[in-house]
């Protein structure tokens, strides 16, 4: 099945790539958490993001999953987090940008200026 995110656990940590529009090809949140729970007990992800956006449920969903998780979660964003794409990287304790070097907490101060 195609998907939009793929998941390869390793000894270091597991590795998450979103890749693609969220919520594509009939792929559910519930997908990609029940594929994270399926990895086993990790203690590092490393999330690397390029994507459009999509499903903004769905991004809340996988947001909040990874929020629960008890992994830290280090966020790159490769290219492009907008839309969904960015609630899912502020789900990260740490978060880069491409070239890992600035820290992306401007787009947490963004969006909660946002929300006010």
């Amino acid at each position: 099945m195609q998907t939009w995110y793929s998941m390869r656990a390793a000894d270091s940590g597991t590795e998450i790539l979103i890749y693609d529009e969220i919520g594509g090809w009939g792929v559910t949140a519930k997908a990609f958490a029940d594929d994270l729970k399926a990895l086993g007990a990790v203690r590092a992800i490393t999330l690397r993001i390029n994507s459009p956006g999509g499903d903004g449920f769905a991004g809340q969903a996988i947001h909040n999953t990874l929020r629960r998780h008890t992994a830290k979660v280090t966020v790159y964003v490769d290219g492009l987090a907008a839309s969904a794409a960015s609630i899912i990287a502020m789900a990260g304790v740490e978060g880069y940008d491409a070239n890992e070097q600035r820290k992306i907490e401007l787009l947490v101060d963004i969006f909660h200026r946002l929300k006010k």
